[in-house]
Formats: C-alpha cells, sequence, structure tokens
C-alpha cells in the first residue's frame, strides 16, 4: 500500500512539473514589446498614407473589428473594412501623422495581448487644402507567431475647444 501511494505521489509530482507553466516576462522584456506595438502601428500608418492595402493588411489579424468616428460605421469583416477604406482613401490626397502623444500601452505579463491608446495630428490633405485634425486612437493587438497584429480598433476625432467651452444663450432677435 506504501508503494502505491507513493507510486502515485511520484506521477503526480512529475505530471505537475511537466505540465505548461507560464513565463512571464521581465520588466525590460515588457518594454521591449511595448515598442514593438509602437512599431506595427507606425507601419500601419505608413501603409494608410500610402493607401497600400496589402501592407495595412500585414498588420492585422486574421478577425478584426473597427469603429468609426460614425456611430454606424462598424466594421467586423475584411470586406466591409476594405471598403471603408477604399471610400476614405477617395477623399484624401494624403495624411501626414504628427508623433505620437500621450501614449498609454498595457500588457498582459506574458507578451500576448495588447492596449494602446495615443493622440496623434493629422493633416489630410486635398489637392492644395489642409485640414489638421487631432485623432485618439485606440487598439488591440495580439501576438501571433513572434508578431504583433492589430485585432480591433477605434478613432476619435477631437473637437476644436470652441465647442467644449461655456454653454452659449442663444442670441435674442
Amino acid at each position: 500500500m506504501k508503494r502505491l501511494l507513493l507510486l502515485m505521489l511520484t506521477v503526480l509530482i512529475t505530471i505537475s512539473a511537466c505540465g505548461p507553466k507560464k513565463e512571464y516576462l521581465s520588466p525590460l522584456e515588457i518594454e521591449k514589446e511595448k515598442e514593438k506595438v509602437i512599431e506595427v502601428i507606425k507601419e500601419y500608418q505608413v501603409a494608410y498614407d500610402e493607401k497600400n492595402f496589402g501592407k495595412v493588411v500585414e498588420t492585422l489579424a486574421d478577425d478584426v473589428i473597427f469603429f468609426g468616428t460614425d456611430s454606424s460605421e462598424v466594421i467586423k469583416t475584411f470586406a466591409d473594412f476594405k471598403k471603408a477604406i477604399e471610400k476614405q482613401w477617395q477623399e484624401y490626397d494624403k495624411i501626414i501623422y504628427g508623433e505620437m502623444r500621450d501614449v498609454s500601452i498595457q500588457m498582459d505579463d506574458q507578451g500576448t495581448l495588447a492596449s494602446i491608446i495615443f493622440g496623434t495630428n493629422a493633416d489630410f490633405i486635398v489637392g492644395t487644402d489642409t485640414s489638421n485634425y487631432y485623432l485618439r486612437i485606440a487598439r488591440v493587438l495580439k501576438k501571433s507567431n513572434e508578431k504583433w497584429l492589430i485585432v480591433s480598433g477605434i478613432v476619435g476625432i477631437v473637437r476644436p475647444d470652441e465647442h467644449y467651452g461655456a454653454i452659449q444663450e442663444p442670441e435674442t432677435p
């Protein structure tokens, strides 16, 4: 009986020691992964500016969901994504993105899932006209085959300060 218990205990210890272990990244490794997340975001922006759908797709996971600035703009398939992007690309000649500001990246301890939120200026150029907007962008990325890929995102255009001021009383006639 003691041998049977000893054997069972040995088997249990062996199984638990051989089971899948979660490997946590060091703070330095997490910082390196965060830099890679930023690189993917910049790759996406360059591809988007160049109107290169193939390069945009290289930054995306197989299943994506995007929310646009319009409340009805919810993109759940690559076909919808391509259609929305091509429509947007017809509305301007070029976008020049500014530096990423107020960057916040949250990442799990294993470096497999990340969320990034940031702001950036964007100059939309149409012919000789330039319109500048400040964008708030959020993306969720997952690591697949050692590469970070975007799985979801949302973009908001920040209104100029005059919209946030005091409520104006209507003028009386």
